[in-house]
């Protein structure tokens, strides 16, 4: 239950925060120049109105969340600083004297109070006072995506799979040894992905029935997770068994991590307006728009996007074209295409500077076809590697059986990008081209002083609330900042 008014206590120890809180204390900054009252309004739908315990005021609470970001701790790190310093209480309307609330709460307002329906208004009111202190003037946004390690490991979907029902084995000699007799064979350790899938399903018949009349919990519960796996082939689009939405992306050719990324806009006085996060796997450009959109709904007045050669992309252009838009980012020879095959969902991966199958799996080499008619346009022939293709959960349509060879073929259209190509030559481009530095350092920000380098937990929604409220937190940082340059 939300309590409609916290009762106002005063402490004769208040006047300490006078003599201790210095003037140019960050949290004192942020607290005076910062309106956190829009906390309460927001997440009111997300308390019971009239039944339950009296709940901890929730801008509190939110506090509490921005200075785990803030300063990135863990809960219990937060809650001990919180008992023992001073400006701790001041940025969260303690008394000097008062108890900081139990670190459990933390978890439970985490998960129950701040829902997915209130991130981008929460990104967006950091927006909003920042336009209302005339601290945002620029039309330009400025387009990038920084990674996230999970913090799970990357595993095959056979490692995950022989656990699992390892796991059911060991539970059944341990408690119903007498069916262990009837066992399927094992298969070898070099099996692949569909001799382990067929002896799961055949270790399933034999012990589902005695199992689920008298298996014990465990038991049951690890059958359930096999057949879980096993449901529709499910453990072939699996990456790990502990976090199932984790993806493997790629840094470059030969550098890649195991994760998410967050796709990010930002104005040039490094204020951050729109956000996407996605599996590790997502291509950069295609979040273009979305997170264009998002900013203009912020208040973001949109007339140029900088970004990097992943942002080129014809799809990207004609938006751009038909919203009126300059796109500084200049053109790639392939990802410019035009062929239309993007269709069968084959991207260009910029950090890998090769084309990406519908699975996730980079192409293993490339070379040119040359045409010996002069006016035709050359073609790139990208090749995959066809033992993957072959046990591929997407080869429907893509891999036919028995084929040599994967390759996926790109057109390089330079013609239809002529404007583009003029464009990106003038001084004018090359000028604001310059800005995009400030967006590699605000991911540097990120992920080096508030943790975004790797996931809290496990999961995309809590991927997303890591992501927006370490955004919140940085863009409050840097209203502080442009406030003190303004009025030095």
């Amino acid at each position: 239950m939300l309590r409609e008014h916290e009762q106002c206590k005063l402490s004769e120890y208040k006047g300490l925060y006078d003599l201790i809180i210095e003037k140019d204390s960050l949290l004192r900054k942020i607290k005076e120049n910062i309106d956190f009252s829009f906390v309460n309004p927001m997440l009111k739908e997300s308390y019971c109105e009239h039944f339950g315990r009296p709940a901890k005021e929730p801008e509190m609470m939110f506090k509490l969340m921005f200075l785990k970001k803030l300063y990135d701790l863990s809960d219990e790190a937060l809650i001990r600083n919180t008992k023992v310093d001073m400006a701790y209480k001041f940025f969260l309307d303690m008394n000097p004297e008062d108890e900081p609330v139990d670190s459990s709460l933390l978890t439970k307002f985490r998960k129950t109070r701040i829902t997915e329906d209130i991130l981008e208004d929460m990104l967006g009111e950091t927006v909003r006072q920042a336009i209302e202190k005339g601290l945002i003037n620029s039309k330009m946004i400025i387009v990038d995506a920084t990674h996230s390690k999970a913090s799970a490991k990357h595993e095959t979907p056979t490692q995950i799979l022989r656990r699992a029902t390892k796991e059911l084995r060991k539970e059944i000699y341990r408690t119903q040894f007498d069916i262990s007799g009837k066992f399927p064979e094992k298969p070898i350790e070099t099996a692949d992905l569909r001799e382990e899938i067929e002896y799961s399903k055949k270790l399933i018949e034999v012990v589902k029935e005695v199992v689920t009349e008298n298996g014990t919990p465990k038991a049951k519960k690890t059958l359930s997770r096999v057949g879980e796996l096993l449901e529709d082939e499910k453990i072939r689009e699996i990456q790990s068994a502990v976090d199932e939405d984790a993806k493997m992306g790629h840094k470059s050719e030969h550098n890649s991590f195991f994760g998410y990324k967050t796709h990010i806009a930002m104005t040039e006085e490094r204020i951050i307006t729109g956000i996407e996060v996605t599996t590790g796997e997502a291509p950069d450009g295609e979040y273009l728009k979305k997170i264009a959109e998002q900013s203009k709904g912020n208040g973001i007045e949109v007339k140029e996007i900088c970004g990097d050669t992943a942002y080129s992309s014809k799809d990207n252009l004609s938006y751009a074209e038909q919203n009126e838009i300059k796109i500084i980012s200049k053109l790639h020879p392939v990802i410019s295409n035009g062929n239309g095959q993007h269709r069968e969902g084959f991207i260009f991966n910029k950090d890998a500077d090769t084309y990406q199958c519908p699975a996730g799996e980079l192409a293993v080499k490339k070379d040119m076809i040359k045409r010996k008619s002069g006016n035709k346009n050359e073609t790139m022939r990208y090749f995959f590697d066809i033992e993957k293709c072959k046990q591929c959960p997407k080869k429907a349509g893509c891999y036919h059986d028995g084929a040599k060879t994967r390759t996926h073929n790109v057109t390089i259209l330079s013609k239809q990008h002529k404007g583009q190509k003029e464009f990106q030559e003038t001084e004018y481009f090359k000028e604001r081209a310059k800005q995009r530095y400030k967006i590699e350092a605000k991911n540097a920000e990120l992920k080096q002083a508030h943790g975004l380098s790797i996931a809290d937990s496990k999961g995309i929604i809590a991927m997303r609330l890591q992501s927006y409220f370490t955004a919140f937190v940085v863009n409050v940082k840097r209203i502080v900042k442009l406030l003190e340059i303004e009025t030095a």
